[in-house]
């Protein structure tokens, strides 16, 4: 992985690099919301309760490592295996090999409780040393709308391409089997975990890190003084307006997703009556349709925006919903028609929650440096992701809660009454409430293309030692829009960060040019 002091073009072998990093990224995440509650409670014994304990714990254990783990990246620069191997690029050598293994001892059957709750933890903290520093690097190889746009693109292809095995390749595996071998998801965790580590090994060879200005002439600072700074960073990336309600439309969209994912399964199976085959094959349509969608939201993020874009998915999501409750509580005709409607209204909906809100990421950053001066794209994942995941931690564990409320039986091929019940509350009121927070969360999301163009011209004009005097109108009204801040108190001319803790990319005399031996 290799530093550049200016903006190269980006090739397709770094296009399918980058974008094949989120093969990894949403296809574990694909894997483990469609079939690990499933797996926990059918193969490994545990109780809904202690399996929704086992995701709780582990998630909102990471969650607090996310943050962390952002600004370690952002300031490895200054360790020697930083300057060596770049400061994202080190966590993707070091994280392959972890990755692999930690996701095959998953899915190991039969083992207990503190065992499951072990290596989900480990699995989770191999993770997130890989992709907080993978999420920054849309905004760190290129600073144009478009690139970016295609970069996400690219990458949510890969993203569902993953989703499609994910849904795909546990039916085929249980089909040969049998539904009573435990061994098809052991199978399927080797499979993924090779998979995986190549990925994630391929991001380091093929992408690039932008280059981080040193003072040499600076101290360390002391651990407590970091730690200081960190939880002070932390706080002030909920001051840019823009962020506040990317994280809301974020929460909103992926927490319904973590929802209906952990129990669609239950839902096809037990409340409508099918398989885990059938289930396996519409979940596999599903992501199809999320994979062909792509290109629409592409499309529509291009022409519309990203908030428009946004509201037709979840739009999508809650008619989705919407007929799944209907075909059980209507007692509908055509129940396989009218499920493979369902899953294709999800598909669509699930591939443009994903594209968009990923999307919206990459251009947080440049709104950041407007308000503050600096570049902090891995404070921003890491906050992003550690606020997922506390929320996604509390939402799962509560649905594994309702499960064993309503008396839901482990290793059972029927429920009772009340457990058919409380998979259709789950379903569909836990999903629905996260959708009108996303929608809610959109209104007035006012980050487009236009709108973008004009805060980096503003911000080369700054760094280019322009005036804030001369700034146009319109201009002025588009960062006050999306910062939230006067346009007399951004870049850099507010408290928001310490200006003695953090050196500022504006008059470091020295590039940091780690991992000059690194191919590309």
């Amino acid at each position: 992985m290799i530093n550049h002091h200016k903006e190269r073009p980006i090739s397709v072998k770094n296009m399918l690099a980058y974008g094949g990093g989120d093969f990894f990224g949403g296809g574990c995440f694909a894997v483990l919301g469609l079939w690990i509650m499933f797996f926990y409670t059918t193969y490994a014994g545990l109780s809904p309760a202690e399996a929704g304990a086992v995701i709780a714990s582990a998630r909102l254990l990471d969650a607090f490592f996310d943050p962390l783990m952002g600004y370690v990246t952002d300031n490895f620069y200054r360790n020697p295996l930083g300057k060596k191997y770049g400061r994202r690029g080190f966590f993707f050598l070091f994280g392959a090999p972890l990755i692999m293994v930690t996701y095959i001892i998953m899915w190991v059957s039969g083992m207990g409780f503190w065992y499951y709750l072990l290596t989900y933890i480990l699995f989770y903290a191999a993770y997130t040393l890989a992709i907080v520093p993978y999420e920054t690097l849309a905004a760190e190889m290129t600073s144009s709308f478009k690139m970016r746009t295609k970069l996400t693109g690219v990458r949510m292809f890969f993203s569902t391409g993953a989703a499609i095995l994910a849904a795909w390749l546990p039916g085929r595996i249980i089909a040969y089997l049998g539904e009573d071998s435990s061994s098809s998801f052991l199978i399927m965790g080797v499979i993924f975990g090779v998979l995986f580590a190549v990925v994630i090994l391929l991001l380091y060879f093929y992408t690039w890190e932008r280059p981080i200005p040193v003072d040499v002439a600076t101290p360390k600072l002391s651990f407590r003084r970091d730690m200081k700074h960190l939880f002070k960073s932390l706080v002030s990336t909920m001051k840019v307006r823009t962020f506040r309600q990317h994280v809301g439309m974020y929460l909103g969209g992926y927490v319904a997703l973590d929802v209906l994912g952990a129990v669609l399964a239950y839902y096809i199976i037990f409340v409508l009556g099918q398989n885990a085959v059938t289930a396996s094959n519409a979940m596999t349509l599903m992501t199809l349709i999320q994979f062909v969608c792509v290109a629409l939201f592409i499309f529509l993020c291009m022409k519309l925006g990203n908030g428009a874009s946004y509201r037709i998915a979840q739009l999508f999501m809650l008619a989705s919903v919407g007929l799944f409750l209907s075909i059980h509580l209507l007692q509908l005709p055509f129940n396989m028609a009218l499920i493979y409607l369902s899953v294709i209204l999800m598909g669509v909906g699930r591939s443009g929650t994903s594209y968009v809100c990923w999307n919206i990421y990459s251009f947080i950053p440049d709104v950041d440096e407007m308000l503050t001066g600096k570049r902090r794209e891995g404070i921003f994942a890491g906050v992003m992701t550690f606020v997922r995941k506390a929320v996604q931690a509390v939402a799962l564990f509560t649905v594994g809660l309702l499960l064993q409320h309503y008396g839901f039986t482990p290793k059972s091929a029927t429920q009772p009454t009340e457990a058919v019940y409380g998979i259709t509350l789950v379903f569909g009121a836990g999903s629905v409430v996260f959708l009108l927070i996303g929608l809610y969360s959109s209104m007035k999301f006012r980050l487009t293309r236009h709108n973008h163009s004009l805060l980096v011209n503003e911000i080369e004009r700054l760094k280019a030692g322009g005036s804030k005097y001369d700034v146009t109108p319109e201009t002025r009204l588009i960062a006050e829009q999306l910062t939230g801040w006067p346009y007399e108190k951004c870049w850099g001319d507010n408290n928001i960060l310490s200006q003695t803790e953090e050196y500022s990319p504006l008059t470091s005399p020295e590039l940091s040019t780690g991992a000059d031996n690194a191919k590309n």
